[in-house]
């Protein structure tokens, strides 16, 4: 590992505020779902509707961004996705009824769409496949580190300038970080000193490229998607509605679980590429047992249970239901190789997006149906069993040869 760039940790460490001030823009919409409810008159299925939105703008572009990510490269690819994400963030701070934030999210999640690839792309450039589930892991902490900023910072910004100035201030923070990481971004040292290296790259691996095995992935982590935008858009009224916290510390509370998926995106990275020795299925199976696992607690808890109560299980929540991503992103990176791990991402999200899109409005439509939580954490509990049963029955994870060829 002597000859390996030390750089590599800080262009890791600008990926992941990358995915941190995306995190604020994308999280914004339920951390702030208590303060603008009544607001706008809003049911619960409709606040889904809004993650509906976003994911549907993610699915109806994302291979394109990941296409455009292996043309155009890492720079350009993040520049346009923060300027989009930041302006219609900002947008959907001016809405006046429901349709006007649903489609501002939607064009949101296209801006949005840019960023999974162009820094799963960069993450393969720049890291070895012993590192790479636990630079994924890191660089994925982005994610949920976004949403602790914006579940502490959100509330606190309504009390000073209203949900609609806190949502904006969301939207400005990514307008301006696509310029900053524009003007940081460097290629690996190879690419740089031979920019045509990777065409033919992409020429040897193309035959290899198993779109298959890309599906069984994109079906089976698309229930455990589902799994976690339930848990993070609904955690806030769940907490508000069944356990009696305020709106203020119900949106607090989601810092919890945030904070829980920081540690599981690395620490499952670790395990995965340390203790299972590069295996991502087994790890993906454990922690889909496990998120199924909490996910029954919850349908369980009584009414009015104390925050000291609930507190260390929505902690392990994040762990397990928000905490994977790394090692998929891994698995997927290695199934594609790396001059295809935009277009590879493109396909997994889009499908990914599809489960989000309809099954976060389902969860709040089983909650307004039966006028309990219970029933909709018990549904969620069987679709994330039902997605590790896939993946372990039809997914095979590539090794030997095919590994070989992703360095």
């Amino acid at each position: 590992m002597a000859d390996r760039d030390r750089f590599r940790w800080t262009i890791l460490a600008l990926i992941s505020v990358s995915h941190v001030i995306g995190g604020v823009g994308q999280y914004g919409i339920n951390t702030l779902a208590p303060f603008y409810q009544q607001d706008l008159n809003l049911s619960r299925a409709q606040i889904g509707l809004f993650f509906s939105a976003f994911y549907s703008g993610m699915a109806g572009l994302s291979f394109v961004a990941g296409w455009l990510a292996d043309r155009l490269g890492v720079r350009a690819t993040t520049l346009n996705g923060h300027v989009v994400l930041g302006l219609f963030t900002t947008a959907a701070a001016l809405a006046p009824s429901f349709g006007w934030a649903f489609g501002s999210f939607f064009f949101a999640g296209l801006g949005y769409s840019f960023l999974n690839p162009a820094s799963t792309k960069g993450v393969m450039a720049w890291f070895y496949r012993d590192e790479r589930a636990t630079a994924m892991g890191i660089k994925q902490t982005g994610v949920p580190a976004g949403g602790v900023l914006a579940a502490l910072l959100g509330p606190a910004l309504v009390l000073w300038v209203g949900w609609r100035g806190a949502l904006a201030g969301f939207g400005a923070m990514n307008f301006l970080f696509g310029f900053l990481f524009w003007a940081l971004w460097r290629d690996p040292r190879e690419e740089r000193d031979n920019p045509d290296a990777s065409p033919r790259v992409a020429e040897k691996v193309r035959d290899r490229l198993s779109v298959r095995s890309l599906l069984n992935v994109s079906l089976g982590t698309a229930l455990m998607l589902v799994a976690q935008m339930s848990l993070i858009t609904f955690l806030p009224l769940y907490l508000k509605e069944a356990m009696g916290l305020s709106a203020y510390w119900a949106s607090r509370a989601l810092a919890l679980t945030q904070a829980g998926a920081m540690i599981g995106r690395v620490g499952w990275g670790v395990v995965s590429d340390r203790l299972f020795k590069g295996r991502r299925k087994v790890v993906l199976i454990l922690v889909g047992a496990l998120s199924a696992v909490i996910t029954l607690l919850l349908s369980v808890m009584p009414g009015g249970t104390g925050i000291a109560i609930i507190a260390p299980l929505i902690f392990v929540a994040g762990i397990c239901m928000v905490g994977y991503q790394g090692v998929s992103y891994a698995l997927i990176g290695e199934i594609a190789g790396k001059a295809r791990t935009g277009a590879a991402m493109g396909l997994v999200i889009s499908v990914n997006s599809i489960g989000a899109i309809f099954g976060t409005p389902l969860f709040g439509h089983l909650v307004d149906a039966t006028g309990s939580y219970s029933v909709a954490w018990q549904a969620l509990a069987g679709a994330i069993l039902i997605g590790i049963v896939g993946l372990g029955v039809f997914l095979k994870e590539p090794h030997g040869e095919r590994l070989a060829a992703v360095p």
